[in-house]
């Protein structure tokens, strides 16, 4: 069980008022049911997870948007909440009320600046590990005034005192997405120049720049993996990773950010800005599956190409497991047992193909898969809801009667299975653990 007691209790309540209704008692069916609320931004998700809830017999669904952080009359009554982390009701949730879509404490994980910092006590603990060797070099720079960047700059002798073209790093702001104020520098004036132009951000993660990108037609290109975390802690990755490209060919030229940067939503912003009516979102986007036959076209055999990346997806895998693992022992990230959570981790491949691990993100941007491969999300998120809502309904008593009661099908991995599926890749030790700081934690 992923869900805590309290939760399967206060369902209960919501069902002993009709147990003895036929099966098709359409009405009393009705009354029985359980109350799934959805509060979603993205349009694009919202009616992913409105349909899904809808076909389920078992779970009443309402729709509601609420502004800023208020919290809408679902996320306080319902059973099941999906919806913006703003906007949670977290005292019905810590109480056991209710099954929430995102944990509370989780910037230990899609924070840059926590990341690092969790990643390099455990690569330091664990040299032997997947983490050790996959997370780029990485520092925290933190800037509380423009006016004292030189005093900042005096614990990162790496970038202060290297000469110019010497080396190349990326700077990216702790609590920024979708690539925003990214600088790629490669002198200790270009780093300066973008914090001065940030003064706003005070946190950042200077990262050593990946210099050997693998290239797919002459082009960067990260991967982005889905990562479903329930309780306290199964950990799931997607079967289907998306390979998200660049929009120029690659070069030395660090100020052309088209070619150094592989966020779509950059990608589509700055060829809405300029005019490019060339941008074409199916050269943005792709599988990871579809990538064998580009690698075939640039004259790899179909079966290394095949080998190679199935040999990048386990090691992808590896690494999510083992960094979900690590940030799990530590107090900036606190999975709880009535929530689930869905993340966006990006990976990337270099020309010896090994994967790096660059950032984890909350609440990824599904939109940027595009209107191609909406279908994987529509996949996704009724993956999701197999492995949440529906052992809920099926403990809370629920029959649902378009199985026949049987138990739903669980999607995970089943090499006959002609879909994508969740991948399990960890699951916490029961009784707790104790955490970096000495604490137990239950």
């Amino acid at each position: 069980m992923w869900w805590d007691d309290r939760t399967v209790l206060n369902l209960h309540s919501v069902l002993t008022s009709e147990q003895g209704s036929t099966q098709g008692d359409h009405e009393k069916d009705a009354e029985k049911q359980l109350h799934a609320s959805v509060d979603l931004d993205d349009p694009y998700l919202r009616l992913l997870v409105t349909e899904a809830l809808s076909r389920r017999p078992a779970w009443r669904v309402t729709n509601e948007l609420g502004r800023d952080e208020e919290i809408t009359s679902g996320a306080s009554c319902s059973d099941l909440h999906w919806g913006e982390y703003e906007r949670f009701d977290w005292g019905r949730v810590h109480q056991g009320g209710q099954a929430a879509s995102s944990y509370c404490m989780r910037k230990g994980l899609c924070r840059k600046a926590h990341l690092a910092h969790n990643l390099k006590k455990w690569g330091a603990k664990h040299p032997e590990g997947h983490i050790a060797a996959a997370v780029p070099e990485t520092f925290i720079l933190s800037v509380d005034d423009v006016e004292y960047i030189d005093e900042a700059l005096s614990d990162l002798p790496e970038v202060r005192d290297m000469e110019p073209g010497s080396a190349q790093w990326i700077a990216k702001p702790s609590v920024t997405n979708q690539g925003l104020g990214i600088a790629v520098i490669d002198s200790c004036a270009g780093l300066r120049a973008a914090l001065e132009a940030q003064p706003e951000l005070r946190e950042w993660v200077v990262q050593r720049y990946i210099r050997d990108p693998l290239l797919i037609g002459d082009r960067k290109f990260h991967l982005r993996a889905y990562v479903l975390c329930v309780g306290k802690l199964q950990v799931y990755v997607w079967s289907e990773m998306l390979a998200l490209f660049a929009g120029a060919p690659y070069g030395q030229d660090l100020t052309d950010l088209r070619a150094h940067l592989t966020n779509t939503c950059r990608q589509s912003s700055a060829a809405v800005g300029s005019g490019d009516a060339g941008y074409q979102e199916a050269d943005a986007v792709k599988l990871l599956s579809e990538l064998p036959e580009a690698l075939t076209a640039e004259g790899m055999t179909p079966s290394e190409a095949q080998e190679r990346l199935e040999g990048v997806t386990q090691k992808a895998r590896a690494i999510i497991g083992e960094c979900l693992e690590a940030v799990s022992h530590e107090l900036t990230f606190f999975p709880l047992p009535d929530c689930f959570a869905l993340f966006g981790f990006d990976l990337m491949v270099d020309q010896e193909w090994r994967v790096w691990l660059l950032e984890a993100n909350a609440d990824p941007d599904f939109a940027q898969t595009g209107e191609r491969l909406q279908g994987v999300v529509a996949d996704l998120v009724e993956g999701t809801l197999q492995l949440v809502a529906d052992p809920l309904a099926t403990a809370a008593g629920w029959v649902d009667s378009s199985n026949g009661g049987a138990q739903p099908h669980t999607p995970l991995e089943n090499p006959e299975q002609d879909h994508d599926y969740w991948v399990p890749v960890y699951q916490s030790r029961a009784g707790g653990y104790t955490g970096s700081s000495g604490i137990s934690v239950r």
